[in-house]
């Protein structure tokens, strides 16, 4: 099989040389290294003018698809480096378009490439156009080939001193001068060419022959090797199973050995085991001889105990029944003396609690007529504390601004529950222009001091809106925040006033449909048909905070029939239900969703109906302010 491997390889490589032979040939029987001495020659016996002086490098440029002459003028210009005393320089071009200007350019014919489209790039330029396989005077220098050892080659004068160039008159001389040489050149090489082409065409015949059989072989050999890779696989696979195996065995002989140096062991300890049992039995059989002594002396004693308690029960009996007797008499004295004992005692406890009893209904007496007179003066009080707190709210509702400032554009209602009269919730409205501010505030505490909080609110917003004129919400938040701080002296420690108010600010203008919002731990919720959008407040108070950044301020396009809503923590905290646990956001967004289409009013009091079965016989837990709007 390695035999006719080697016969095949043989007779490849025989075919690669025989076309490469007739290729040459092909090519007009002129090698590359024949070429390359030829350009490097003619280069030698051209005068470029005067301008030449001033060339750095002598560059000469080939035109070719392949690379074979450049790799081949390469060698040769390592020994001949230098041309008419210049550094040569050696460029391919690989189309007419890359062709730029060199002292030489090399095209030949079999490359077929555009003569005249490469003239006209070199028009103007001293450059010498070298060419191999053209007619008759189509460039300057036109090489034929080789006959004998002279190169064969046209020169068009005319051509060349038109450039500026002139060209030695020995090369002129050697040179082929007329159109009919130039035939009759072209004539041999086409004999020779046609000789050539039988000769290449028998060997090609030949190799067909040869290809045939060596396909055929290659068939065989392709079926061979299928074989081969087929056993080779099956032998990889038995070895893998075989390796498996041996690990496995390896793993067993191991363990076999860490079990059987286990065994050793264990049968040594056993060993040492019998032989302590063994030493034991011994043991045993004397203890055994021993308990059969004592047990036959404790059969003896048995017989004389038995007698001994047989006297020792008649004597139990005659005992018990002595202590029986006495046990009943001393039960009779002892019950006789607890008798006289606790009447006594209970006469004594008589006494006691008449006395008592006589000075705990004179301190009665006392009491009452103390408890008459301060109910008397709580009553005062109350009541003047009622008046007090009624005048408060008398006070509280002129500073809210009235529910009239609404603009009649916007169909509302507002939820407004205090918890004790006085209320820590406020609602404000203002109508500056062709704009509406509509606040919701919740502040610290809910009664009185609520209350206190909800007026400097009030008071300051309407400074902050009506005098000073700010409108936007996250403005006015954070101008109600430095008005309370200040107010209040409120500092950065931990033992200062921390009061202050979560707040929800709404600006609507009803030029640009825009809604503006901001919100303090109070956010807003937008009903459009029935979906609804959470806009979440900053999670900060209007008040001095260890968070003290910038308010967000939403904008918000406006659409005829949109629905917002603003409010306190009051109505979702509120505990109540069939399992008394808060009514919560989330059920306070599901009610809004399902009333969106009802109108505001109606809303209002479906919704403080809600509040009120919610709450049922629970007390109201903080103050409750809700306002609804639509646009």
């Amino acid at each position: 099989m390695f035999n006719k491997t080697r016969i095949i390889k043989v007779t490849v490589l025989s075919l690669v040389l025989i076309l490469l032979f007739g290729k040459t040939y092909g090519q007009g029987g002129t090698d590359n290294g024949t070429r390359a001495v030829f350009i490097f020659d003619i280069a030698k016996y051209i005068d470029y003018g005067p301008g030449f002086a001033d060339s750095a490098v002598f560059k000469i440029g080939i035109l070719d698809k392949t690379s074979e002459l450049f790799w081949e003028m390469g060698n040769l210009a390592k020994t001949r480096n230098t041309i008419q005393d210049k550094p040569l320089q050696l460029v391919v071009f690989r189309s007419e378009d890359q062709v730029l200007h060199t002292q030489l350019l090399y095209i030949n014919k079999a490359s077929g490439f555009n003569l005249s489209k490469v003239k006209a790039k070199l028009e103007g330029h001293q450059t010498l156009l070298m060419t191999e396989g053209y007619e008759f005077r189509e460039s300057m220098i036109n090489f034929m080939g080789v006959e004998g050892q002279m190169p064969k080659y046209g020169v068009n004068e005319d051509m060349i001193n038109k450039a500026g160039m002139k060209v030695n008159s020995n090369m002129l001389t050697q040179a082929i001068k007329t159109k009919e040489d130039w035939e009759n050149l072209f004539g041999k090489a086409n004999e020779q060419i046609i000789i050539q082409r039988d000769t290449i065409r028998l060997q090609l015949e030949k190799i067909t022959v040869q290809k045939e059989e060596i396909l055929r072989q290659k068939a065989h050999l392709d079926s061979l090797n299928q074989e081969i890779n087929i056993k080779e696989r099956t032998l990889a696979e038995k070895q893998k199973v075989l390796d498996r195996q041996f690990v496995q065995i390896g793993k067993q002989q191991g363990e076999i050995s860490v079990q059987k140096q286990t065994i050793v062991i264990q049968q040594k300890e056993v060993q040492v085991q019998k032989d302590t049992l063994t030493n034991q039995k011994s043991k045993i059989t004397i203890q055994l001889a021993l308990l059969d002594d004592q047990l036959k002396k404790i059969s003896e004693q048995d017989s004389k105990i038995k007698v001994q308690l047989e006297a020792i029960e008649k004597q139990k009996l005659i005992l018990y029944f002595v202590l029986f007797a006495l046990l009943l008499v001393s039960f009779l004295g002892y019950y006789i003396y607890r008798g006289y004992k606790i009447k006594k005692e209970a006469n004594i406890r008589l006494e006691e609690k008449n006395r008592t009893i006589s000075m705990q209904k004179d301190e009665i007496e006392q009491q009452r007529d103390l408890a008459a007179a301060q109910r008397d003066q709580i009553a005062y009080q109350k009541k003047h504390i009622t008046d007090s707190i009624l005048y408060a709210k008398r006070i509280q509702t002129a500073l809210i601004p009235s529910l009239e400032l609404f603009s009649d554009n916007l169909e509302h209602f507002v939820i407004y529950k205090p918890l004790a009269i006085v209320s820590g919730d406020f609602y404000w409205v203002s109508a500056p222009g062709n704009l509406q501010v509509i606040i919701s505030a919740d502040c610290t505490g809910h009664g009185v001091p609520g209350a206190f909080m909800s007026m400097l609110g009030v008071t300051m917003l309407n400074e902050i809106v009506n005098g000073k004129h700010i409108i936007m919400p996250d403005q006015i938040i954070e101008n109600l925040r430095q008005g309370i701080i200040k107010s209040l002296k409120q500092v950065a420690e931990e033992d200062s006033i921390k009061d202050g108010m979560d707040i929800a600010v709404c600006l609507i203008d009803f030029d640009k449909n825009k809604l503006w919002y901001s919100g303090a731990n109070n956010p807003l919720y937008l009903v459009r048909g029935k979906e609804l959008t959470h806009y979440r407040a900053d999670k900060m108070p209007v008040a001095i905070h260890y968070k003290m950044g910038p308010f967000t301020l939403h904008e918000i396009d406006l659409q005829k029939g949109d629905a917002f809503y603003i409010f306190s923590d009051g109505f979702s905290d509120q505990f109540g239900g069939p399992k008394e646990k808060k009514f919560m956001s989330a059920q306070l967004r599901e009610v809004l969703v399902e009333m969106a289409g009802k109108p505001m009013l109606q809303q209002g009091e479906k919704l403080n109906e809600i509040f009120e079965e919610w709450r049922g016989d629970n007390p109201q837990v903080d103050d409750v302010t809700l306002i609804g709007v639509r646009y």
